[in-house]
């Protein structure tokens, strides 16, 4: 198999864009967000940078997963029809992602926080 350097650049598109993702999600994984906004300016500071990136990171995920079985079928030679199942099952971990990071934003513009009013 041949790989010419439009695979390549796919791969690496596909690559860092599914590292960004796990990257993100393993630190909050590790670090964790509060659901509650800290009372402290500067700590208040930190936990809205580290939501925003959480939510970015879940917004990469369809893109990420979609572009990563394209690389996949491709380089394996699959047939159209497995390429778009193989999409299909990735995009709707993907989707799920997408969906939450969605659900936070209309939270944030709404003026919930995780289940109760602001005030």
């Amino acid at each position: 198999m041949k790989m010419g350097w439009e695979d390549a650049a796919i791969w690496l598109l596909a690559w860092f864009s599914a590292l960004a993702f796990c990257g993100a999600r393993l630190a909050w994984m590790l670090f964790g967000v509060a659901t509650d906004p800290p009372d402290d300016l500067a700590a208040l500071k930190i936990w809205e940078r580290k939501r925003r990136w959480l939510v970015i990171s879940e917004l990469a995920a369809l893109p990420a997963f979609a572009t990563l079985a394209l690389v996949v079928g491709k380089l394996r030679q699959w047939p159209v029809e497995g390429i778009v199942l193989f999409s299909m099952l990735l995009g709707a971990l993907g989707f799920a992602f997408f969906l939450d990071a969605l659900q936070t934003i209309i939270r944030r513009r709404v003026g919930m926080n995780s289940g109760g009013v602001n005030g």
